[in-house]
């Protein structure tokens, strides 16, 4: 979607879902547009092919989002994205100046987080993608963007771990760890603790 450079909102987000998911199959994507747009800040959806070619790697992922990143002189650029979809805004910020990130349940699977992992989660990792050879103690050292983390607190450990390890991580950063919820966006606690994030901005 093309934003028109005579636009009279100068505050966009770009809503990226996770693995699989997308705003068309999943209706808390249009919630989370929706507090976006009461916060006064245009909300777009990201369209990720998640499964056109094999094996995967984020790099191509990234590469999907920027195309469809569109900047209008003097916008503030917020970038939002849950799981696999938080890691994309998370690598994709050393390239998009932005106003803030928000990392919703950001993915374990940097070079750091493999020791963290369940044995099945591994191999099914490598099966479809190429090992991740991102640092993530490197790129964080890069990001220095006002960055708001959320966690749900029934998330396995690796997940709890690396939201944990980021807020200390990067700088400028707050976390926040959802009660009652699990890597689920869809969760009403989740999209509350969303709710606080945005009305932060």
């Amino acid at each position: 979607m093309k934003i028109s450079k005579f636009m009279k909102n100068k505050k966009i987000a770009y809503i990226i879902p996770g693995y699989g998911e997308s705003y068309k199959k999943q209706p808390s994507y249009n919630k989370i547009a929706n507090l976006f747009k009461i916060a006064g800040i245009q909300a777009v959806h990201v369209d990720i092919n998640w499964h056109h070619q094999k094996p995967r790697q984020f790099s191509d992922y990234v590469d999907q989002f920027l195309k469809q990143l569109d900047k209008p002189k003097g916008t503030d650029i917020f970038i939002f994205g849950f799981s696999y979809g938080a890691t994309i805004a998370f690598l994709s910020e050393s390239k998009v100046k932005v106003k803030a990130l928000i990392l919703c349940s950001l993915s374990p699977y940097f070079k750091e987080d493999i020791k963290n992992l369940e044995k099945d989660w591994v191999k099914s990792w490598k099966k479809d993608f190429i090992h991740s050879d991102y640092s993530f103690v490197e790129v964080a050292k890069k990001i220095h963007t006002k960055t708001y983390l959320c966690v749900g607190k029934e998330e396995h450990l690796a997940s709890l771990t690396r939201a944990r390890s980021a807020r200390m991580r990067v700088d400028n950063s707050e976390l926040f760890v959802v009660k009652n919820a699990k890597h689920n966006i869809n969760k009403k606690e989740y999209l509350e603790a969303i709710e606080c994030v945005i009305d932060k901005l």
